[in-house]
This record gives structure tokens, sequence and C-alpha cells, in this order.
């Protein structure tokens, strides 16, 4: 098992792409909140909760550019037929396929804490320079903590349409519109149908509750947010799974 976790770490932080996108996602959040906190008119009314939204904000794309990073570590595998070196390698795919998945979602998490910190810290040197009192409360600690667990889901459900599609292109088109296109016409749908808040019964946008920093509670809660795309993304994974156990690699 160990042998098979270090194969998958090395394939990950190996392929170009990925550095790429990391470079992006990690650059992207710290450039915008370095400009919001330098340029930010009276910068002493600012408070912790106001930065804290600043950078969950920011680091949405980043969360979705880690989800293409989750889709690519499989695709790229079926893409190019290595897929079937791991699959001889490991018999149970199931267990290769485990192990994939859990290190792209720890990568993931880490990767995504250590941008958070370095964006959240240098945005609070340059508005506590500025006079601002960044005091925090629980809530926006709890945002920033939603953060990472929604780049984690992103990864999974990533990883879990990757399983399903097997093309690299064609995941990253779904994965890409699902919030933009696809949950945009299921809103539409429900509000015709009579639901006056869809929001609650869209997975990708209702996520988006665990980065509030207004309140503990809402609707959907932080809890409803998360556990509702966990749940898609899960099964999405285990139904890939059963599928690749019957198909060929």
């Amino acid at each position: 098992m160990i042998d098979l976790v270090k194969s998958e770490w090395i394939k990950l932080h190996t392929v170009r792409v990925n550095y790429v996108l990391a470079i992006i996602a990690a650059a992207f959040p710290l450039v915008v909140v370095i400009l919001v906190t330098a340029l930010s008119r009276y910068p002493e009314e600012r408070t912790g909760n106001d930065l804290v939204g600043i950078v969950n904000g920011t680091m949405v794309l980043s969360a979705l550019l880690l989800g293409v990073v989750g889709a690519l570590n499989l695709t790229s595998e079926y893409s190019h037929g290595t897929i079937r070196t791991t699959f001889a390698a490991v018999p149970q795919r199931a267990n290769a396929l485990l192990v994939k998945a859990l290190v792209a979602v720890v990568a993931t998490m880490t990767f995504a804490a250590l941008t958070l910190l370095a964006t959240y810290g240098i945005g609070s040197l340059i508005l506590s320079g500025r006079n601002a009192n960044l005091s925090l409360d629980g809530n926006g600690r709890t945002a920033l903590m939603g953060l990472v667990i929604l780049c984690a889901l992103l990864s999974l459900l990533g990883y879990g349409l990757g399983l399903l599609i097997r093309n690299s292109a064609a995941t990253v088109a779904v994965l890409v519109l699902w919030p933009l296109l696809l949950e945009t016409i299921a809103s539409v749908v429900l509000r015709a149908a009579g639901v006056d808040n869809p929001l609650p019964w869209l997975p990708y946008q209702s996520a988006f509750a665990m980065l509030n920093t207004d309140a503990a509670n809402g609707d959907p809660s932080r809890l409803h947010g998360g556990l509702y795309l966990g749940s898609v993304a899960l099964a999405l994974i285990v139904f890939g799974i059963i599928v690749n156990e019957r198909r060929d690699a």
C-alpha cells in the first residue's frame, strides 16, 4: 500500500500541467488580495471577516482549478494508456483508484491550506500596516476551513467525473460547465416549478455556504452545503469504481 501511495504521488507531482494549474491557483488569489488590500479605501474600517470574504471570493477559482487537477490526475492515465500498467501492477482496481483519490485529496487540501495561509497572511500585513483592526471571529475561522474543504470536495468531484467520462477534455468541460450552465438551468427549472429558493437543491452552489462569514446558519447551512456536494462526489466515485471494475481499461 505504501508503494502504491508513493507511486501515485510521483505521478501527481511529475505532470507538467498540474504545476501550471497549481501556480495559477496560488498566484491569482495572492495578486488580487494584494491589490485589493493595498488599494482599498478606508482600510481602517476593514475587519478580519472582510479579509476572509476577499480571500475566499478569489480562491473560488483556485478551488475549481484544483478540481481540474483532480480530474486530470486520472483521465491523463486513460488518455495515455498508462492506466493499464497501473491495473496490471495492482489487479484490485478499486484499491488503485481509491489510493489515487486519497493522494489527490490530501495534496489538494495541503496546497489549498498553504495558499490560504499565505494569501490571508500577506493581506493581513498590508491592512495592519494601514491601521485596520483585523479581529476574526468564529464565523471567519470556520469560513477559512470551509474553503479548504471545498477545494477537497471539488477535487473529489473532478475525480469522480473522470472515472465515468475517462476523457480529459470532456471531464474538464463538464466540471466547468456544472456551476456555470447545468446548475443555472436547474435553478430556472426549479423556480418555474414553484421552488422559491432552489439553492439548497444545487450541490455545487449550495457548497459555497461553507464560505459564508455572516452567520453560522443559513439557507442552505454550511453543513448542508458540504454534505450535499460531498455526497454527490462520493456517489460519482463509488459508481465510477463499479463501472471501471466491469469495463476494459
